[in-house]
């Protein structure tokens, strides 16, 4: 513990795990792993089933590529699933679900993402804005094709 009680900063693992499909939209999936422990994709299925349902249809005239990204952190007390997909241009609407042995949720009041997770976020916002947002030859299978790596 530092001064104030809090455990010290120390870096997670952290690893793109390709593409997924969710009907009219494509996600970047990474995972975050807290301590030694091994990264365990299947622990995170039912809640990337529950996320994608929080998906609206992509509209791309309307400013909603149907492009995004998710965060599945298997965290020290819990899982954490951050679901982020582009809207309205530039506007990242984000949800957040949680299990601590048992069911996925939606996050309460007080529940949000981490430090580790705005490091992907982070990423994520310069590779949009270099890609999507482009003055010239704007992509969204650029912005699909980059990730970031570990």
């Amino acid at each position: 513990m530092n001064e104030l009680g809090l455990t010290p900063y120390a870096d997670r693992r952290t690893r793109f795990l390709g593409l997924r499909e969710f009907d009219s939209h494509t996600l970047k999936l990474y995972s975050v792993v807290y301590g030694t422990g091994v990264f365990d994709v299947e622990r995170f299925e039912a809640g990337l089933e529950r996320a994608g349902e929080e998906l609206p249809p992509a509209d791309p005239a309307n400013g909603r590529p149907g492009a995004g990204f998710a965060i599945l952190h298997q965290g020290a007390t819990g899982d954490y699933l951050v679901l982020c997909w582009w809207d309205r241009e530039n506007e990242l609407p984000t949800r957040v679900f949680l299990r601590y042995d048992g069911e996925w949720r939606p996050a309460e009041a007080g529940e949000s993402f981490c430090v580790w997770d705005l490091e992907i976020m982070w990423f994520e916002r310069r590779t949009y804005v270099e890609t999507v947002l482009a003055e010239k030859d704007a992509s969204t299978a650029s912005y699909l094709a980059t990730h970031m790596s570990a």
